[in-house]
């Protein structure tokens, strides 16, 4: 088997464990080392066809049609025809979704259920709407459809995310890292016992010897202090300015910031970003800094979306924290600025954080009045105000009653406020 076809094979194996985009890029690879892979380039059309990319996808399987005169790639252009049909209703959803008719859009996304084409977007679409219904049982099997195909897609994990949230999805345990964890302490534990014990008889053997060996010492050092003191000098005061002037501008760390881009060590990179944005910088310097910001706002607001989001699924929300507000400076216009606001709400809730998650909370109501997570951050702002601030948690029932008319939310906790 030759270069182009083992990299097909392992495009393959990566498409059936569930990583769609690396399969994506090993196809490509495949592709270049040679173009007229027939598999490589059906592969390839598939993985576009269920990511809902059907122009990309027919544009695979022509090639290969017109290159290898494939019978199965001139099969899947044929069947691609009525496809076009399912793209129309997947638009028409979203805007049902939009205004708020959820029962609507459920009822178009099963007819797009037929087929395979936009399957990603599709199921999550789908468990999106039966979350907003409150009947999460039925998004489930969504949520798992999705990260079977695509183990990191961001949608899906954010669902799966919402479901353990409120409780209807048990957290995973990840059995065999408790046990690393757990064998690690044990580990430590006999080690400081077995250490401490060991001090404790070598203390004894040696206390005697050593007080007599302090006081020797003792003696020596004030002998030697007072033969070899000398007179402090004193540093002039100009000198003092040059250093004070010298510590408060450090020099741009033009090697280092060049050595994180080179290695796209993303954490490394929106630090310097941080510390030296404001600061005033030569051209070089300057451009370097945009070079940077481009990498975070192209690849690493994803990047920090998602080690968030695997930081609140451990239960560490400060580290999640860190992680969304490295992404929120970046992420204006971007798909997930929604998303990290969103999150950094539900984060700073769950530490105890409510002054935070107020203002995080209302700043998705701000920025998305018409969101995914609307309803979800009026019902959270009733809860953490209506024991704080009644006239704030009355006017956030009636948003949510008022926006809201069939809520899972309108609760008894809601009718109480609203009496």
């Amino acid at each position: 088997m030759d270069k182009s076809g083992k990299t097909y094979v392992k495009a393959m194996n990566k498409y059936n464990d569930g990583y769609i985009d690396k399969a994506l890029a090993l196809c490509e690879k495949s592709i270049s080392l040679n173009i007229t892979n027939a598999a490589a380039l059906n592969l390839k059309g598939i993985l576009y066809y269920l990511k809902g990319d059907l122009e990309n996808a027919k544009k695979m399987w022509n090639i290969n049609y017109k290159r290898n005169n494939d019978k199965i790639s001139k099969k899947y252009i044929k069947d691609s025809i009525r496809d076009k049909e399912k793209l129309q209703l997947y638009v028409s959803s979203l805007e049902l979704i939009k205004s708020f008719n959820i029962s609507g859009a459920l009822e178009i996304l099963e007819q797009c259920e037929d087929s395979d084409f936009n399957f990603i977007n599709v199921n999550n679409l789908i468990s999106l709407c039966y979350i907003k219904q409150g009947e999460y049982d039925k998004a489930l099997p969504h949520i798992v459809k999705v990260l079977k195909t695509d183990k990191k897609n961001t949608a899906a994990i954010m669902n799966k995310k919402t479901l353990i949230e409120y409780g209807n999805l048990k957290r995973e345990i990840n059995y065999k890292k408790t046990f690393i964890v757990a064998a690690g302490i044990f580990v430590a534990i006999s080690l400081i016992l077995i250490s401490k014990t060991y001090m404790y008889k070598l203390k004894n053997i040696s206390t005697t010897g050593i007080k007599k060996v302090e006081k020797n010492t003792e003696l020596v050092e004030q002998s030697t202090n007072m033969s070899t003191e000398k007179p402090v000098e004193k540093k002039p005061a100009e000198n003092k300015a040059i250093e004070n002037k010298t510590t408060d501008l450090p020099k741009f760390p033009k090697e280092q910031l060049t050595e994180s881009i080179k290695n796209n060590n993303m954490e490394q990179i929106v630090g310097y970003l941080n510390q030296w944005n404001k600061v005033d910088l030569d051209m070089n310097d300057k451009l370097l800094m945009v070079k940077g910001e481009e990498i975070i706002k192209n690849n690493g607001i994803v990047y920090f979306y998602e080690k968030g989001i695997k930081y609140m699924e451990d239960k560490n929300f400060m580290e999640a924290e860190k992680y969304f507000l490295y992404a929120l400076p970046y992420s204006k216009d971007n798909y997930l600025s929604e998303h990290i606001i969103y999150m950094l709400a539900v984060s700073y809730k769950s530490s105890s954080d409510f002054e935070k998650a107020i203002k995080y909370y209302e700043n998705c109501l701000k920025q998305f009045p018409k969101g995914s997570y609307t309803e979800e951050a009026l019902y959270n702002l009733i809860l953490i105000n209506k024991d704080v601030d009644k006239n704030k948690a009355v006017g956030y029932a009636e948003k949510l009653v008022d926006q809201f008319p069939n809520s899972q939310y309108y609760n008894t906790i809601v009718k109480n406020i609203l009496k």
